[in-house]
Parts: structure tokens; C-alpha cells; sequence
């Protein structure tokens, strides 16, 4: 709940007509932190801020025993790889790490038609590139400006608002003992490292930012993408860990 409330007063000083933030955003990029503001504002947020921080296991206890359930009786004794203690993680500052990502995709124009066969979809996706090149269609902004982040297949693609907040965990000791669990804490879900070169984040040298798209590789590339871009990942730390 802490962290649901710094986020709410982060986006609405965001959004405050007099804060010179708003004088930096686009029209767009308003728009977009408008609409989440009004999810984030919802009472079930705390619920997904709550999933999202037992997805990530940095919060589990450590194992001393040869138990994996968090909720056995001997859990709470255990210590935490990062504790909820404010100390450790403040939610103020949890919240001030929040970017705010749009997944648009690049879709047909114009979209196939319902009873459109599977291998004139498969064609469409094909020569799609050449299409728009002959009609001059940007394959890169649709007419609004709005950048495509990926390719989408032959049909209709959500354009998705996710919030990432991020958390430096570099010096947890012992982080390759951590693992995910799923939305309510339960299962354990191993991890594999896998590296930024990999997921086409990154291009082969290691050096210089993928252009290809990520997507068919790994559906979060552009997220990663943008992190390494931004410097909240170090490129020359280039392994993450992929649940």
C-alpha cells in the first residue's frame, strides 16, 4: 500500500498543471501517463504491485532449510534477499524509479479481413515491408508520430501502457540463489540467465544497441532495450536473469 501511494502522488505530480514536468511531455506521452494515473489511482493496483513484487523473488526469504514453501511455519524466521524494511527499500523511491513504456505495434494497413485464410496472413507479414515501401508508408510512426515498438502478426494488436519500477540489485549477496515465483507467491519458477546479446537487445559485438526486433526473440526486448538505453542496465553487465 505504501508503494501504491508514492506512485499515486509521483504520476499526479506528473500530471499537476503548475509542475514544470508537463511542459516536457508530449502530448502523447500525457496521454499516456493520464491513463495510468486513472489505473494506478484504482484500488486494485495494490494487488498487482503486489504479484509483481513475489514475481520478481527478491523479496522471498531465504532458504535455510530444504523447504521451498514461503508459507511454512518456519518462513518468517528466515531473512529476506531484500527486505520490505524502508530502510532497505523506501517506497518513495521505488516510486520516483517508475518509467512508464508503450508497447505499439506495427499492424497491417488495412487489416485482413475476418475470414482471411492462414497463408495469406503468413503472406501479408511476408511482404509487409515491401508494401509499405511502395506506398510510402512509414514502417517506423504511424501518421500520429507514435513509434512502433515492434511487428505485430496479421491482426488486431493491443497497445499496452506497462509501469516498470526498478531496483539496483547488484550488491545482494547470493542473488543467483534467487528464483521467481508465480502471481500469488506459491510456485517456484526457475530462472536461466540469458544475455542481452541473446535476447537482440544488444547486437552481437555487445557494444552498440540492437535494431532488429525483439519480439520474436523476446516479447520484453523493447523494455529491456529502453533500460539499457536509459542506463538503468549496464550494457557491460549484460546477463539478466529470465523467468
Amino acid at each position: 500500500e505504501k508503494v501504491h501511494n508514492e506512485l499515486k502522488l509521483h504520476l499526479s505530480q506528473i500530471l499537476t498543471s503548475d509542475n514544470s514536468k508537463k511542459e516536457q511531455l508530449t502530448s502523447w506521452e500525457y496521454s499516456v501517463a493520464s491513463a495510468v494515473a486513472k489505473i494506478v489511482n484504482n484500488a486494485n493496483c495494490v494487488a498487482a504491485i503486489q504479484g509483481t513484487l513475489r514475481m520478481s523473488g527478491l523479496f522471498q526469504h531465504r532458504e535455510t532449510t530444504t523447504t521451498t514453501d514461503d508459507d511454512d511455519a518456519t518462513t518468517s524466521s528466515r531473512p529476506r534477499f531484500v527486505s520490505f524494511d524502508e530502510r532497505a527499500v523506501k517506497p518513495s523511491k521505488l516510486a520516483q524509479s517508475m518509467r512508464i513504456y508503450t508497447m505499439f505495434p506495427q499492424m497491417p494497413d488495412p487489416m485482413p479481413l475476418p475470414f482471411t485464410t492462414p497463408e495469406e496472413l503468413q503472406k501479408e507479414i511476408a511482404t509487409r515491408a515491401s508494401v509499405m515501401a511502395k506506398s510510402g508508408r512509414d514502417p517506423h510512426k504511424d501518421k500520429y508520430g507514435r513509434v512502433y515498438t515492434h511487428i505485430s502478426t496479421s491482426n488486431v494488436s493491443n497497445t499496452i501502457h506497462g509501469i516498470y519500477l526498478t531496483l539496483d540489485a547488484t550488491d545482494i549477496p547470493n542473488l543467483d540463489e534467487v528464483y521467481g515465483r508465480d502471481l500469488f507467491g506459491t510456485e517456484r519458477i526457475e530462472r536461466e540467465w540469458v544475455s542481452l546479446e541473446e535476447l537482440k537487445v544488444l547486437d552481437t559485438d555487445g557494444e552498440n544497441i540492437g535494431t532488429d526486433d525483439t519480439k520474436p526473440t523476446f516479447i520484453s526486448g523493447f523494455i529491456v532495450r529502453q533500460l539499457v538505453k536509459e542506463g538503468v542496465i549496464s550494457k557491460f553487465k549484460n546477463r539478466i536473469q529470465s523467468i
